[in-house]
């Protein structure tokens, strides 16, 4: 509020006059010019000798960052003191306004008497607090009130005797707004955080919480910063679970990242009490559900040609479904050397080196082979490009050693393999000029011609840690093996044809359009599966797969899918999605998804959105739908109200679960609700975590807009 005249300050005023004692009055229209700062007023008085001063009438002071209109200002200047009377004032940066019957500074502390405070815009209090004494201490950064009042619409809506908040960026320990839902199983969901800031660099959050047809329990989160990296610890707990045999349930979890020079590490922990944990409860920690939980930790090396990768890596399965051959095994460790050494002018070599021991806990009524593995995959490849194409011709061998545990007496305890697989890889880029309306487009045309050729080798007397199935796309009709992990490489001699064009704008470089087709031609059958006896492949052509990418606008893009098997005559796959997003306030997306797979069909439609309706209005929904099975999958309905000052939001969800675990899914509902104030913070965090997860598109930038 004070601060003491400098050189650069300049006083006008109609009249002044200088009295005995030191004293300098300034009469009529008083203005005190400062860098930065005017301050304004009918009167002033100044004393040279003590250093007291006063200012009445109409007294404004304005700033880049504040400005205020009081009654009445005294104070003295060597004391660094000052008084206000019947205060109202403006807070630029915090986009705040209020008022004060009394403010006084002493030095760096301010005393308020008879307060309000809101950051909605002049005559529109959709909330507010006042309280009847404000301190607000600058050196430590926070503000304590008594007998504070909060208001909606100028209405009283709760009462706290005493509180403390923040006034600047340094965290404080105190309490957060609550977390509020209601479900059709649990009833009412009540959780209080409580916020310690233990460190600058380790905070913690304790969230007690109440479950009304269950019990209590508490949420916690521990974060940190170290010269290793960031993390956090979470930890929840429910004590005797009265939907759950009363039972206690528990989640921990851990997440770390950080880098050192060339080192990177990351830590991802999770472990639950039991298979329906996420099912039953919504903790509000940031964790996700599904079906396996990881439990890794790994340190990667990054150079110019060479990387390095050390990783210990388990699970929890919590999918009481599967069965006990299926369960995934733990790597404990993994060893990765990779690298591409220049050899001689473009020729190159292709490293690739991994060792892991893999190992398995099983019921006793299943093998359970386990052991080491050592995978050795070199190449040499010669890349050669110009400006209007490429080709790069490839060798690689494949050699994979075993030293197994659990085999039975039929079955080699070190059995290898070794294989040497070719490649040609091509393509060539054609360009020209085109238009589009006002638009001066770049258009490319893109032909890629790939052959890879694996030979046949019996494998079925190798173990299978870690092998998969690509999901069949455009891009996986260009790879060297069309099965993932090491344990099984797929015979096949192939040859793929495949077409990209592209539409660029020329002004900006941004993409417009992409068209893009390809197909693959077998030679021969393909005898290596994921699968022990599972069925050989004997289709000669692939299914035709094409793609089309539009960014017709700057937030409208649309994208679409198809995959034609021209032997069944059919189509095996397609997917359409219509997509808007402005980033700020409006999502769209409306999709079909259509799969066809082991003589099944899945045909599923989704709309989503977060659409204004309104100036202040906005809806949010999500409806998904099973066409075969004529059932909707998850209904989001609910509404937004937004303004400058405040955001409320009422979210319904309705959905299925399978409560017992034997895939027979149950409908169920639940209700939550958010506030969100300007300046102050809000609750209901679990609405930004549904609408993440269910919504496409939708980010936490979306949630608020501070």
């Amino acid at each position: 509020l004070y601060r003491q005249a400098s050189e650069d300050t300049v006083l006008t005023a109609d009249r002044s006059r200088m009295l005995p004692n030191g004293l300098a009055e300034l009469l009529g229209d008083v203005e005190v010019m400062e860098p930065q700062r005017e301050l304004r007023a009918d009167q002033a008085a100044f004393n040279q000798n003590t250093g007291d001063f006063f200012l009445k009438g109409g007294v404004t002071a304005n700033s880049p960052t504040y400005s205020f209109e009081a009654e009445r200002m005294s104070g003295n200047q060597n004391k660094d003191a000052a008084q206000l009377h019947n205060v109202r004032f403006s807070l630029f940066e915090n986009h705040a306004r209020g008022s004060a019957r009394k403010i006084e500074q002493q030095q760096r502390v301010f005393l308020i008497d008879e307060a309000s405070y809101t950051t909605c815009p002049p005559h529109k209090n959709t909330w507010s607090i006042s309280a009847k004494h404000l301190t607000l201490d600058q050196d430590k950064g926070w503000g304590t009130a008594s007998h504070t009042v909060f208001r909606l619409y100028d209405k009283p809506f709760f009462y706290l005797p005493w509180l403390t908040f923040p006034i600047d960026d340094r965290r404080k320990t105190g309490l957060l707004f609550p977390t509020i839902s209601f479900r059709d199983d649990d009833g009412l969901d009540y959780s209080q955080p409580i916020y310690i800031n233990l460190h600058p660099q380790y905070d913690a959050t304790v969230a007690p919480r109440i479950i009304q047809h269950r019990g209590e329990g508490i949420d916690s989160e521990f974060r940190y910063l170290t010269q290793f990296g960031e993390g956090k610890l979470s930890y929840g707990f429910l004590a005797s679970d009265r939907r759950f045999d009363n039972e206690n349930r528990e989640i921990a979890a851990w997440q770390h990242s950080g880098s050192i020079n060339r080192w990177y590490f990351s830590a991802d922990y999770t472990r639950v009490s039991d298979d329906f944990y996420f099912k039953d409860l919504d903790t509000g920690l940031d964790v996700r559900s599904q079906t396996s939980l990881a439990q890794q930790a790994e340190a990667r090396y990054r150079g110019r040609q060479w990387r390095f990768l050390t990783r210990v890596q388990s699970w929890q399965t919590i999918d009481p479904t599967l069965a006990e051959q299926n369960k995934p095994y733990r790597r404990l460790p993994q060893l990765e050397l990779t690298g591409d050494p220049e050899l001689i002018g473009p020729l190159k070599m292709l490293w690739l080196s991994d060792f892991t021991r893999f190992e398995r806990s099983v019921s006793g009524n299943v093998r359970n082979v386990t052991g080491d593995r050592l995978h050795l995959a070199p190449a040499l490849t010669l890349p050669l490009s110009t400006t209007w194409g490429f080709i790069e011709p490839r060798a690689r061998v494949y050699h994979t050693q075993y030293a197994l545990e659990g085999v039975d007496h039929t079955q080699k305890k070190e059995p290898n393999r070794t294989l040497v697989g070719t490649s040609v890889d091509s393509g060539m880029f054609f360009e020209r000029d085109a238009s589009f309306g006002h638009l001066r487009l770049q258009q490319t045309l893109e032909p890629r011609l790939f052959y890879n050729k694996v030979p046949k080798k019996e494998q079925s007397h190798l173990p299978n840690f870690d092998s998969g199935e690509l999901t069949f796309g455009y891009d996986s009709l260009f790879r060297e093996n069309r099965l993932t992990g090491y344990d099984r490489i797929g015979d096949e001699e192939k040859l793929s044809l495949g077409v990209t064009s592209r539409y660029l704008d020329q002004d900006t470089g941004r993409e417009i359009l992409r068209l893009r087709a390809a197909q693959a031609y077998y030679f021969d059958d393909r005898h290596v599966q994921r699968r022990t006896n599972a069925p050989i492949e004997d289709n000669k052509w692939s299914p035709v797969v094409g793609d089309l990418t539009w960014y017709f606008s700057r937030h409208w893009h649309l994208f679409t899918e198809m995959q034609w098997d021209r032997e069944e005559r059919q189509t095996t796959q397609s997917r359409l999605r219509l997509g808007y997003s402005d980033g700020d306030r409006r999502i769209f997306n409306l999709g079909y998804r259509q799969r066809r797979e082991h003589r099944e069909e899945i045909r599923q439609t989704e709309l989503a959105m977060i659409w204004p309706v309104h100036r202040n209005w906005s809806i949010i929904g999500r409806w998904l739908y099973d066409l075969e099975n004529k059932r909707a999958i998850e209904n989001i309905a609910g509404v937004e109200y937004r303004d400058c000052c405040v955001q409320l939001r009422l979210v319904t969800l309705r959905d299925l679960v399978d409560r017992q675990g034997n895939g027979e899914l149950e409908s169920d509902s639940s209700i939550m609700f958010q506030i969100q104030l300007t300046g102050l913070g809000g609750f209901g965090g679990r609405i930004e975590s549904l609408l993440e997860r269910s919504i496409s598109g939708y980010g936490r930038r979306y949630g608020t807009d501070n």
